[in-house]
């Protein structure tokens, strides 16, 4: 093998390492774009059941008050 075609071969071999390396890259890039839209959903998420216990709270409560009447209980365990 002559020295071009030992060079030749070095660069399709270089050429061929950069096209994956800008493969790799676009795949880490359209994950992290896709981790950063799992986290905004799982806090959109946390903040709804946060306003959903605290609507199940109010509930149970106004369920316990009297006013002067008897009302059954909710046993909720």
């Amino acid at each position: 093998m002559t020295s071009k075609e030992h060079l030749s071969k070095h660069d399709r071999e270089i050429a061929a390492i950069r096209t994956l390396l800008k493969a790799g890259m676009s795949l880490l890039n359209r994950n992290q774009e896709q981790i950063n839209h799992l986290a905004k959903d799982l806090r959109e998420l946390a903040a709804a059941q946060k306003r959903t216990e605290a609507a199940l709270k109010a509930f149970i409560e106004s369920r316990q008050a009297s006013n002067g009447h008897s009302k059954r209980k909710i046993d909720l365990q």
